[in-house]
This record gives structure tokens, C-alpha cells and sequence, in this order.
């Protein structure tokens, strides 16, 4: 069994992303778990490379504002990507994740 290295608990969530890289749009793609330092996003197929830099786009359920993040690729699978969340503000995260439960 692998160790755990996420400081905190993974929260499973289903939220409908973008993700941007360089001049590439991924607009199908679907948060699984989210943390207050990382995500782990199914890009249906799409790869993208480790340590690549990319912009999340989250669309808040039930009107709310759309949420932009800069994320690094930590991780690329056949399933998605794991990313860690670049100078992410904990309170705007804490925010997200009550919408999404609200919803």
C-alpha cells in the first residue's frame, strides 16, 4: 500500500472544470477530490505534462461567481492529472468547497 503524502484530507467532490494550458482548452474536464493544496482532475483522455502550469476554471453550482486558480501538474495518468494549487487563498478555498456542499 502506498503512503500518504497529502497534508490534508482529500475531499471527493463532482465539479465540472476548464483547464487551460498554454494555448490548449480543455473544457470537459471533472474535479474528483479537491484539498485546500491540490485537486485531482479527470481530463477524459488528455495528457499533460509533469510540472506544467495550467489555469482551473470552476463554475460555483446554484449562480455562484466562476473561481480561477494557477495549478503545476504534479501527476499525469490516463485518468487525469493531480495538481497542486499555486498561492491559492485558504478562506477563497473554504468558500468553494461550503458552495459546493450548499449545493
Amino acid at each position: 500500500m502506498q503512503t500518504e503524502r497529502r497534508a490534508c484530507r482529500r475531499v471527493a467532490v463532482s465539479i465540472d472544470a476548464v483547464v487551460y494550458y498554454s494555448s490548449l482548452m480543455l473544457p470537459d474536464c471533472h474535479i474528483r477530490d479537491l484539498t485546500p493544496e491540490g485537486a485531482f482532475i479527470s481530463t477524459r483522455g488528455h495528457f499533460l505534462p509533469d510540472r506544467a502550469l495550467v489555469d482551473l476554471a470552476i463554475q460555483v453550482p446554484n449562480g455562484g461567481t466562476q473561481q480561477r486558480f494557477t495549478a503545476q501538474v504534479m501527476r499525469s495518468t490516463e485518468e487525469g492529472v493531480g495538481i497542486r494549487l499555486q498561492d491559492a487563498n485558504p478562506a477563497t478555498l473554504r468558500r468553494l468547497i461550503e458552495a459546493l456542499y450548499a449545493a
